[in-house]
């Protein structure tokens, strides 16, 4: 035997308490959409509008992440097209665009399978986008998954990219019926800061997609829960208390899955034959550190670049994170991070941490201190230490991004 034949004999667990812990993988589509009925008909409702001659100019999906906006969307969609010749439905996934070309070119991209040179620009990936819409059936369905990723740029802001898609030149000369499905965790209109003119060519139809609650949870599960252990490896008192907690904290299915994969993997670990309460309850805070870093890492730099400033002063004594901190304490902490050719005002500073809140990242408050004045107090709603950890990772995907330690 080789050291590595040593190494995977000692790593693999003797009895698992996995039958098919893929069951349990967040990006695994169900065979079944459970629990969002009344939102399938919603979206079929609106679909329904071709036999009428009309698709809705666009469609706002929205909610908290994990509560299945996408999945139910695509299935939807998909199974209409596959039902009507005259309508296609394209997804895109926005989540790396971080310019609004770099949107522009993935849906080109998508529609087309060529790339658009960065000489070509925005004006090249439109012209590409509505030549290939041209062929395309009566009826498009365009599904821009996280399009509330798209920030303004140094040459274009939403506006003018939503307004090409819904009012280009490009598309009104070929006659183009595009129908925009805007998936996104927040509301379009307010996180993108959109414009008159593009609010004004927008339709109102929305379905909003809320946390899951602890029923919803149970029979989205149950299934997943049954193929994934062997048989008595997750008691049903086990199920029970995973599922309240999670519908307590986050009614989100792609956390639901990770803790108890998590718990999974910490009862092997432990030569258990059952996943116990106890192996839950450490799971939780490992699956909150997983899915917040993750959302941490896809912040806009200035985003985290704010967030870090309000989770990096630490007590000259004792070395602990203070928490919470003071604006004016941020401000100097931003300051000494941020280089200066990078740095934005405290202006931008306040839209960001208003932005922060919205996402559920801050809680800030207004404290009274007497002849001190109000000061404004910012306080992460996760462990602070979890913006360090991620740090590196971050600068390291952000192309010249650098931070003082």
């Amino acid at each position: 035997m080789t050291d590595y034949d040593d190494l995977f004999a000692e790593t693999a667990p003797d009895e698992s308490v996995f039958a098919d812990k893929q069951a349990l993988d967040p990006l695994q589509p169900p065979d079944t959409i459970r629990g969002r009925d009344e939102h399938q008909r919603q979206i079929a409702g609106m679909l329904n509008g071709v036999t009428e001659g009309y698709l809705p100019p666009t469609v706002t999906i929205h909610g908290p992440p994990g509560t299945g906006k996408t999945v139910t969307t695509r299935r939807v969609c998909q199974e209409f097209a596959a039902r009507h010749d005259s309508v296609a439905v394209e997804y895109v996934n926005l989540k790396e665009c971080r310019s609004i070309f770099s949107a522009a070119r993935e849906i080109n991209l998508e529609l087309t399978g060529e790339s658009v040179g960065a000489y070509e620009g925005v004006d090249g990936a439109f012209t590409g986008i509505w030549e290939a819409l041209a062929d395309y059936p009566a009826w498009t369905v365009l599904i821009l998954d996280e399009i509330d990723q798209i920030k303004q740029d140094a040459n274009y802001d939403p506006s003018d990219f939503l307004y090409r898609l819904l009012r280009g030149e490009g598309k009104l000369k070929r006659d183009i019926q595009l129908s925009a499905w805007l998936i996104s965790n927040e509301l379009v209109e307010v996180d993108l800061r959109l414009d008159s003119r593009v609010e004004s060519a927008m339709s109102d139809e929305a379905v909003f997609f809320g946390p899951y609650g602890h029923t919803e949870l149970l029979t989205i599960l149950s299934p997943r829960l049954e193929r994934a252990f062997v048989e008595g490896a997750c008691p049903e008192d086990v199920v029970k208390n995973g599922v309240s907690r999670a519908a307590h904290h986050w009614g989100d299915i792609r956390k639901t899955l990770t803790l108890f994969r998590h718990a999974g993997e910490l009862a092997n670990e432990r030569g258990l034959d059952a996943v116990t309460i106890e192996c839950l309850t450490e799971s939780m805070e490992a699956t909150e550190k997983d899915t917040t870093s993750e959302k941490l890492l896809s912040l806009p730099t200035q985003h985290f670049l704010v967030l870090l400033a309000a989770a990096s002063l630490r007590d000259q004594r004792t070395g602990e994170l203070v928490q919470p901190v003071t604006s004016g304490q941020l401000h100097d902490t931003y300051t000494q991070i941020a280089s200066t050719d990078t740095q934005v005002g405290e202006r931008a500073r306040r839209e960001i941490l208003t932005d922060l809140e919205t996402m559920g990242l801050i809680n800030t408050w207004i404290d009274s201190r007497g002849s001190e004045g109000r000061v404004k107090q910012i306080e992460t709603t996760f462990d602070p230490e979890w913006v360090s950890d991620v740090r590196e990772q971050f600068i390291e995907e952000t192309p010249g991004l650098s931070t003082e330690p």
